[in-house]
């Protein structure tokens, strides 16, 4: 069984995340997930039925790299 944790984020399969679990991995509410994604900074949306809607998991990885490097910045 191979770990998704030990591959690097270019040689994983393509994955979508509802939004509901990709806030959760960013640690924020599912409205501001949304408010991330109108503002540019997360997504792009995808469609996956009338009701349904998920962002790529590499975009989230991104948002989150993201914000790690800003806080490391600001603390130097």
């Amino acid at each position: 069984m191979i770990e998704t944790g030990s591959l690097s984020p270019s040689s994983r399969a393509a994955a979508l995340e509802k939004i509901p679990a990709a806030a959760h991995r960013m640690g924020c509410s599912t409205s501001q997930a949304y408010r991330e994604i109108k503002s540019g900074r997360l997504g792009p949306l995808v469609k996956l039925g009338i009701r349904a809607s998920a962002v790529p998991a590499e975009s989230v990885d991104t948002w989150i790299a993201t914000r790690i490097a800003e806080a490391r910045a600001a603390q130097q």
